[in-house]
């Protein structure tokens, strides 16, 4: 009989103890839950730390606050560094709640204030203040808001401001984590610096009204006054525009409205006097520019300086080497006008080449008379009696009377009138041919 000796391996060799298969699977479904976990848990905590990567989107600005500090920006690369500011990109930091991120945007906001403007319902606020505004006799403080200007006149406005924020890392000390927390500070520091602005301007800068040329634009000055606060304040923040739309009281409005108009019809017509004078003076001695001391000037402008720089002289009591001076000054500026005076120099001009050739003829011919008359005087005197006489006779003004000879001579006084009529016509036909 053959004889099997018990493997040592074998569970079922006597000297080993049996195991339960159910608690095997029990067992090794365990193992694998265990292993699972531990996967988990891997996958979940590099989930975790993968969160401390802060990523900042174009135009915005990132702030990252650790344990209630700001962090710095160690980027040696980056514009902000060495701030709390950092640039638009992927940044590193650590998980939440170690490190709280700050997304700034960098798009402009709108404030719209109505603390100056009376009440309006849901209609009336999509119409104008010119639409929307009405007659009332009394304004009462609080619900009727408005504005006090400088001369103590009443205005309506409705205002606006555009603003955004240009240094997160102030921001975030003074003000907030987002923009919307500066809308109460913001709407405060306008209220101010409308009031402070307003009270210093007359009305018609207040409403546009000031057609004068010297009115400003209090919007601006507006703006300066509150950037100039908010930077003083360290907030953060800049205002790129500040917009009014602002009117008079509805009782008076048809009043401002009148004077406006009186202004702007003044000045109409005082534009239209300087374009008439411009036009006048440029046609009288030109109107065309001339550079003096580095800045252009119209040459009529530089005639009239010496005009009144010589007359001036003269009232004065100068010396005759300083009106001289002047004279010759006066002369060099007109010997360069054009236009009327150009003309009129020229004609005088031409007029004193004609009496200069005349009187030159007229001596010429009296000291031809004057030799002829030593020579033989009873001859000249003769020869000019002569010369007399035929143009007397053949003057077309003289009437030549011819006397019969007759004991009884009868003379009529009145003129020719055909002989009147055609010298006139000859004078005027002699008139025509001058230059």
């Amino acid at each position: 009989m053959t004889t099997h000796e018990p493997s040592p391996g074998n569970p079922a060799s006597p000297g080993f103890p049996s195991v339960d298969p159910a608690q095997e699977s029990l067992s090794s479904a365990l193992r694998a839950g265990f292993n699972i976990l531990r996967l988990l848990m891997v996958v979940l905590l590099i989930a975790y730390f993968l969160s401390g990567w802060f990523q900042v989107q174009p135009g915005e600005q990132g702030v990252i606050v650790r344990f209630g500090k700001l962090l710095k920006n160690s980027k040696a690369d980056s514009p902000h560094a060495g701030t709390a500011v950092f640039d638009p990109g992927l940044h590193v930091s650590l998980p939440d709640p170690f490190d709280q991120k700050i997304r700034i945007p960098g798009a402009t906001f709108r404030l719209t204030i109505e603390t100056f403007c009376f009440p309006r319902d849901a209609a009336a606020r999509n119409r104008s203040l010119a639409d929307a505004v009405q007659a009332k006799d009394t304004l009462a403080p609080g619900p009727d808001g408005y504005m006090i200007a400088g001369d103590r006149n009443i205005a309506h406005g409705v205002w606006a401001v555009e603003y955004r924020v240009e240094d997160a890392e102030a921001f975030v000390r003074t003000v907030g984590e987002q923009p919307g927390d500066a809308e109460r500070l913001l709407r405060r520091l306008t209220e101010a610096a409308i009031v402070r602005t307003v009270s210093g301007l007359p009305i018609e800068d207040v409403t546009r009204t000031n057609v004068a040329g010297g009115a400003v634009d209090f919007t601006v000055a507006v703006r300066n006054r509150l950037n100039g606060t908010l930077a003083q304040l360290g907030t953060g923040l800049a205002v790129d525009k500040v917009t009014a739309d602002t009117i008079e009281p509805g009782a008076v409005r048809e009043a401002f409205l009148r004077v406006a108009n009186a202004r702007a019809e003044r000045e109409t017509q005082v534009n239209k006097a300087r374009q008439e004078a411009e036009r006048i003076l440029s046609g009288a001695a030109g109107g065309h520019a001339v550079v003096v001391a580095g800045r252009p000037r119209k040459y009529y402008e530089l005639l009239l300086d010496a005009i009144n720089e010589y007359g001036a002289a003269q009232t004065a009591g100068a010396s005759p080497e300083r009106l001289a001076e002047l004279r010759d000054k006066l002369d060099a500026q007109l010997s360069g006008a054009a236009g009327d005076v150009a003309g009129k120099l020229r004609e005088a001009q031409s007029r004193a080449d004609e009496v200069r050739e005349r009187l030159r003829r007229e001596l010429e011919q009296f000291t031809n008379y004057l030799a002829a008359y030593r020579k033989n005087p009873r001859l000249t005197v003769m020869r000019l009696w002569v010369r007399m006489r035929d143009t007397i006779l053949s003057s077309k003004s003289n009437e030549v009377f011819y006397l019969p000879q007759s004991p009884t001579i009868e003379i009529i006084t009145n003129r020719d009138p055909q002989r009147a009529v055609e010298a006139d016509r000859e004078r005027l036909r002699s008139r025509a041919r001058q230059p």
